[in-house]
């Protein structure tokens, strides 16, 4: 029996196993990938990549090769009826790229391979005895042969049906929807806006078109009940909710799918941490589950990477559980409701499209819709240093809106301006520069400057932000006491030598 030892052993090497792999191994950490399958991934599946999935693309230097591969939707459109349309422009801060999931994979494993990483394959998983000071995975290798690694970490990213969240014996716990949904691509016959994503909500049902870069088409949408899957199902929902005029032809794949929708009853047993479908399966309404699995991995890997690296206490890690989950259940709840209003009865779609109508005209549609797209709106809850600050001493500031609390993702304004990166932790003051709180600042970084860097903001409103390494506010607060107390909690969390200021 050949035994293998390692720091950290991935099981799945779809999108979300292959950057969690590119992202330790750039921050130095050794990774063993384990994939069941002879051969990568194939088929388009997720083809909807919302910023969280192009931010990681970006760290791991492979998004303008998957841009010059895909294609930026220049709207999403929503049609009530069939000279009724509710566009929504997309930018690039909240826009999307399309770009068939094969392909993404095929850049992830060879941005791996540039790392001096690679895929065991054909390599299946058989057992995981996860102990108090490692895990060991009992596989078989492409032969039949008997495998052993000895890890100190091991990520389970190995898709819905997960073997590691079976072994760890960790619940799949939601509901599943009765209706069958078709999934179909091929050449569409006829004119329609082939730049934008579609939308078709009309009292007929519902019908989602979205061109590939290849010259495909994607059509879904929810078969009538006990209907079959077949070419002439989907020309029929074609016809009846859709524009009208277009004829799906040459088609490469004819598919049905579920609608489960299910949050693991947790993400983390011991050394041993779920990510991406192992750990939540919802319909691919608003292409959002390829979205939560990347969100999933830069959680993970800069916690994981500094724990190894001896730059964090361990207990960081108790954070990833609780704030991964709470991102699920916000995620997969929005997407069930969603996926809902695709089975309404025909009045009830006809009461949400007035809703929808209404919303837009008030200008409210755009900015409640595309940043749940766009994954702006997930917040953790406030866990990762333990407890909230206490209230500051002294007279609070006025400020034109209030500061983002901890958990919720840097406002865009602070990224912006900032425009270094996030490698580290960060903390950002605004207001005045010669402010106490300001001055402060400096002081505690300069005393420890390993500990986080400093970037004062000249906003006219005085406060501070401690922010995240994955881009997430740890602390913020108004007074100096609160930026005291946040600087003596990740003193607790950083473990680095130095001075206190």
């Amino acid at each position: 029996m050949e035994k293998k030892k390692t720091p950290v052993v991935i099981v799945g090497a779809g999108p979300c196993g292959l950057a969690a792999a590119c992202g330790l191994r750039r921050r130095g950490i050794e990774v063993t990938v384990l994939d069941a399958s002879a051969e990568p991934g194939s088929g388009s599946r997720a083809i909807l990549l919302w910023p969280p999935v192009l931010e990681m693309l970006e760290e791991l230097g492979v998004l303008p090769e998957a841009e010059k591969q895909g294609y930026r939707p220049r709207a999403l459109c929503y049609h009530t009826h069939r000279d009724r349309t509710i566009r929504l422009p997309l930018d690039a801060t909240d826009g999307a790229l399309v770009l068939r999931q094969d392909r993404t994979s095929r850049l992830l494993e060879a941005a791996l391979e540039k790392l001096g990483g690679r895929v065991e394959r054909p390599v299946r998983v058989t057992e995981i005895v996860s102990g108090k000071d490692s895990v060991r995975v009992m596989a078989e290798g492409p032969g039949g042969e008997k495998l052993t690694y000895e890890a100190d970490w091991l990520i389970g990213a190995d898709g819905a049906h997960s073997t590691v969240r079976k072994q760890l014996g960790i619940e799949f716990v939601g509901t599943e929807f009765s209706r069958s949904f078709a999934l179909a691509e091929g050449q569409i016959e006829g004119e329609f806006a082939r730049e934008d994503a579609h939308y078709y909500v009309t009292p007929a049902g519902v019908l989602v078109l979205i061109a590939l870069p290849d010259g495909e088409v994607r059509v879904s949408g929810a078969l009538g009940e006990g209907e079959t899957m077949s070419l002439e199902a989907v020309q029929r929902l074609l016809d009846q909710r859709g524009p009208g005029k277009l004829r799906l032809s040459e088609p490469s794949q004819l598919n049905t799918f579920g609608a489960p929708h299910r949050v693991a009853a947790s993400m983390r047993v011991g050394r041993c941490f779920l990510a991406g479908d192992s750990a939540h399966v919802h319909s691919p309404a608003g292409g959002q589950g390829l979205s939560l699995g990347m969100q999933d991995v830069r959680n993970l890997v800069w916690k994981l990477a500094g724990v190894i690296n001896g730059q964090f206490a361990p207990t960081l890690l108790d954070s990833y559980d609780p704030e991964r989950r709470a991102a699920a259940q916000q995620v997969v709840g929005a997407i069930h409701g969603l996926t809902r209003q695709t089975l309404f009865p025909p009045m009830a779609l006809r009461l949400r499209n007035v809703m929808l109508h209404l919303l837009h005209r008030a200008g409210r549609l755009q900015n409640i819709l595309v940043p749940s797209l766009s994954g702006r709106q997930i917040h953790y809850p406030d866990v990762l240093f333990g407890e909230p600050l206490s209230p500051g001493n002294g007279k609070r500031k006025r400020r034109a809106g209030p500061l983002p609390a901890p958990g919720m993702q840097a406002p865009a304004w602070v990224l912006k301006a900032d425009g270094e990166g996030l490698n580290g932790f960060r903390l950002i003051t605004t207001g005045a520069g010669d402010s106490e709180l300001a001055r402060r600042a400096n002081t505690l970084v300069e005393g420890r400057p390993s500990l986080a860097r400093h970037r004062h903001l000249g906003e006219a409103s005085e406060g501070f932000l401690l922010l995240r390494p994955d881009g997430y506010v740890a602390a913020s607060g108004q007074a100096v006491p609160q930026l005291e107390q946040a600087w003596q909690r990740l003193e607790r969390v950083v473990r680095q030598p130095g001075a206190v200021g």
